[in-house]
């Protein structure tokens, strides 16, 4: 059970995520995860989560991109 005022959104998640990558590319989750141990560190459950899962989504999302550069044909790759 989620719980509202505990638990981020999906939305929230896929918002910050977003934001990490466009902040600092190939570097985002390093930074999900500093900014995890930081809101922990201040006792911030909620922001701790929302970090937590924006991490774990930043991490789906290069797998998501990895999986698509892999099958895309090397003459497709290079237009």
């Amino acid at each position: 059970m989620r719980l509202p005022f505990v638990d981020p959104t999906k939305e929230e998640v896929v918002a910050v995520a977003t934001d990490l990558i466009m902040r600092f590319g190939l570097e985002a989750q390093d930074e999900a995860l500093h900014l995890t141990e930081a809101a922990a560190n201040m006792r911030a459950v909620r922001n701790c989560k929302l970090y937590r899962l924006a991490a774990r989504e930043i991490e789906k999302s290069f797998a998501e991109a990895r999986t698509r550069r892999s099958r895309t044909p090397a003459s497709d790759a290079a237009i």
